[in-house]
């Protein structure tokens, strides 16, 4: 069921903002056995949409769009369709009076430029916004679906999810089963990954198997297609099976999970507690973790000492051995480790110091050296980092180093890390 994304707006052409809703629409679309075959991004110039959806109509089942369906000027997407379609808008009853309630509950007098988005080409089927008031809607070119959603993803991802993948699957029902899932990898680059699997990319192969990164993390998705379930089912777990040989501790999680998760449902596997010092990642890791429903029953405390008096006094770090040895060292990063768990009277500590740049690096200790430490079960092991890029990506990048190296020591001991190692 060939299918092509168009995501719409001045400000992703212009660069920005950056599109999240078209890898969102295209990891669950082919999840479904859609066969996604372009990605499109257009301005607000409703004749270039207009013409995408008149070329994509010409050899796709589905043309699935994303932006400018807001009341503001630049919001063009529904006339640039029923023109594409050949439909007069015309206006949706219910779709008013949600608009209308909606803005109301808001203290705000629903204008005509608001009341536009009860407007939709004839004969289209509306889907429900539950948290805005642009809804969806789904219309037909000759025989191709033109399927249009808002383009903020906390309104599009829901009706995405909730709405319009069930009615596609209804209506065009991709043939065949697919089964499908995500192997998330850490720490590994990209070439070293597609080594290992280069096998199991080739093209045509069944499962289908790809490749992406996003801030560091190295995801592998599989895509099993066949006429039988039994066979689909038999095909994604012999893939699966093969990428756990292949890397074993290295893949940490599949489908949603990220670092902070495994590292919650370890936490929760073992009854263990966790709690985390911060220098050079300032909160980061704390963020990660707290973005984890659930976390509170875990993570007991998260301590910024950025300064070197934050580290002796909240820490309990001896000022001498910063003396002796700096803030950016494995006696530093061991002691803040240790000291988080005397304060937080946590199972597990977690610690960072280091450099992020771009400013305050030597010879001896450059940007980019960075020191993780985890202390469990009164042992305690530190990493040593050399990661490069900018500060924010340092800063990220040694979060999530950090989150491994707390997942590692759970499932087999601090004293099987190696010491001081270098990532």
């Amino acid at each position: 069921m060939k299918t092509i994304i168009i995501s719409t707006g001045e400000e992703l052409v212009r660069g920005r903002s950056v599109d999240t809703n078209a890898p969102f629409l295209a990891t669950h679309l082919e999840g479904h056995g859609f066969d996604v075959c372009r990605q499109v991004t257009v301005g607000d110039d409703p004749a270039l949409l207009g013409d995408e959806i008149v070329r994509a109509s010409q050899d796709c089942a589905l043309i699935v769009i994303s932006g400018g369906l807001g009341p503001t000027a630049d919001d063009r997407t529904r006339r640039a369709i029923a023109d594409a379609v050949g439909r007069e808008l015309v206006e949706d009853g219910e779709s008013r009076r949600h608009v209308e309630e909606r803005l109301r509950s808001f203290g705000r007098a629903p204008t005509q430029e608001h009341l536009s988005q009860a407007l939709f080409p004839a004969g289209s089927t509306v889907f429900p916004n539950r948290r805005g008031t642009a809804r969806g809607f789904a219309c037909r070119r000759e025989e191709t679906w033109v399927v249009a959603m808002p383009g903020v993803p906390a309104e599009m991802r829901p009706m995405f999810s909730e709405s319009v993948l069930p009615f596609l699957v209804k209506m065009l029902a991709p043939p065949g089963h697919v089964r499908f899932e995500v192997v998330h990898i850490f720490p590994a680059s990209e070439s070293a990954v597609d080594e290992r699997i280069a096998d199991m990319t080739a093209h045509g192969r069944n499962p289908s198997v790809g490749i992406t990164v996003r801030d560091g993390v190295i995801s592998v998705s599989v895509c099993a297609r066949a006429t039988d379930p039994d066979e689909a089912d038999r095909l994604l777990r012999q893939d699966l099976d093969l990428l756990a040989e292949r890397f074993g501790e290295l893949a940490f999680g599949r489908g949603e999970a990220t670092l902070a998760t495994a590292v919650s449902e370890l936490l929760r596997a073992r009854g263990a507690t966790i709690g985390v010092a911060e220098s050079v990642t300032g909160g980061l890791i704390g963020h990660m973790l707290v973005d984890v429903p659930g976390i509170s029953r875990f993570l007991l405390a998260d301590v910024v000492a950025y300064g070197n008096r934050a580290k002796v006094e909240q820490l309990g770090v001896p000022a001498e051995l910063i003396e002796a040895h700096g803030a950016v060292s494995p006696q530093v990063a061991e002691s803040m480790a240790r000291g988080i768990c005397s304060v937080a009277g946590s199972d597990l500590g977690l610690s960072t110091t280091g450099i992020a740049g771009p400013t305050g690096g030597s010879k001896q200790k450059p940007v980019g050296l960075l020191y993780v430490g985890v202390r469990l079960d009164g042992a305690a092991r530190v990493a040593r980092l050399n990661l490069r890029g900018e500060r924010r990506q340092i800063r990220d990048r040694a979060a999530k180093h950090a989150l491994n190296m707390a997942r590692r020591a759970l499932l087999k001991g601090v004293d099987l890390l190696e010491p001081d190692r270098t990532i």
